[in-house]
């Protein structure tokens, strides 16, 4: 039997986050599956309750519970379920957003050039949220048809071996969390709600897949490794990257510093450790390298010439070391080190620059083929 979450209920667990007590896992799968449904249904409160219930759980910091709770709630939300025909591991990667540094697009070129090497990875997202350019805008911007429907998705993962996907049709509010977070007011309120990000980088699995990188701009490595291994996921790298200090912080494998990462291993064990870029033989990078630019095109010519191999600087080592996490996971190479010199090999002899056409040309987009300068 259903229960009716009522207004007073809502109250009533909102009045304990703030009194710095936890939710119940099914307490809080129960509010946030009543916050999507509000979401989804346009209903006038819908941006209330969704500042105050992940403006709640940001101040108090959510438990594992809370997170494994509202991961359940959101995947009763989809509305498809892919099959792929593939016989080797998938991997997704993509972060929480919320960096102190504004990065260019680092993991959509490191899908790209992981998949270039044999492996399978694929990437979901939208436009913009918290960064300058998002992956879909850097996707569309260099040719690639984003909005594909489901078997059309499927077919592209079997046939190139990867697919950028604009997957917000897949769980029905995303559009109006998104248009909501595109107003005034809470342009500057939403980046201030890490929970939510962390919820939705975590909890989102469109295609659900059982592998992926995920990178966090806080220090909840461990804590999201537990919740994906909760979710049944078999492997993951749940990553914060560091710059030169502490203050920069970045939600991707790191070549600027330190990078905390806690893996989840087939076994279900989850071990942290750290990684210094000389621990996979880069030099220390350049963080004003690795700035975002200011347009959508102008973000899509950095990740074009580096594919192209036609940049030496810390953008291709960062890529690089990003596309050798999602080989490890794919079983394709055994530590980043070695992943890292085939993702290199794979630019260097234009593997990497090819896939990227395969991906423009299979998914026939109406736009103009992206051309470098």
């Amino acid at each position: 039997m259903k229960t009716k979450i009522t207004n007073d209920t809502m109250e009533e667990k909102f009045s304990k986050l703030v009194t710095n007590e936890s939710l119940t896992q099914q307490e809080a799968q129960t509010v946030a599956y009543r916050i999507f449904t509000a979401l989804s249904n346009e209903e006038q409160d819908s941006l209330a309750l969704v500042t105050a219930f992940f403006g709640a759980l940001t101040i108090k910091k959510p438990s594992l519970e809370e997170l494994i709770g509202t991961a359940k709630a959101m995947e009763k939300t989809k509305t498809v379920n892919f099959h792929f025909k593939v016989n080797k591991p998938i991997v997704t990667a993509g972060g929480t957003g919320g960096d102190t540094l504004h990065t260019i697009n680092i993991t959509t070129p490191a899908i790209i050039t992981a998949a270039s090497t044999g492996a399978c990875a694929v990437k979901s997202g939208s436009k913009s949220f918290s960064s300058k350019t998002g992956c879909i805008d850097v996707a569309e911007a260099l040719g690639v048809k984003v909005h594909l429907s489901p078997r059309e998705v499927e077919a592209c993962v079997e046939t190139v071996g990867t697919v950028i996907w604009a997957s917000e049709n897949i769980y029905p509010w995303i559009h109006a969390l998104i248009e909501a977070g595109s107003k005034p007011v809470t342009r500057q309120l939403f980046p201030l709600l890490y929970s939510l990000r962390l919820v939705i980088a975590t909890a989102l699995n469109p295609f659900a897949l059982k592998r992926q990188v995920r990178g966090v701009s806080e220090p909840f490595t461990d804590l999201v490794a537990k919740v994906l291994g909760a979710c049944s996921y078999e492997r993951a790298f749940i990553v914060l990257g560091y710059g030169e200090t502490e203050d920069i912080r970045i939600d991707e494998f790191s070549t600027l510093g330190r990078n905390i990462v806690s893996e989840l291993k087939t076994n279900g064990d989850i071990e942290t450790f750290d990684v210094y870029p000389e621990d996979v033989g880069i030099k220390r990078g350049n963080a004003r390298e690795i700035i975002a630019r200011e347009n959508h095109r102008e973000n899509a010519e950095v990740v074009a010439r580096v594919l192209a191999g036609k940049d030496n600087s810390s953008r291709r080592d960062i890529i690089l070391l990003n596309a050798a996490a999602i080989l490890v996971l794919s079983d394709t190479c055994k530590d980043l080190r070695d992943g890292y010199e085939l993702a290199k090999q794979a630019i260097d002899d234009g593997r990497a620059f090819t896939k990227l056409e395969q991906l423009t040309q299979f998914s026939d987009s109406s736009q103009s083929r992206f051309r470098l300068n």
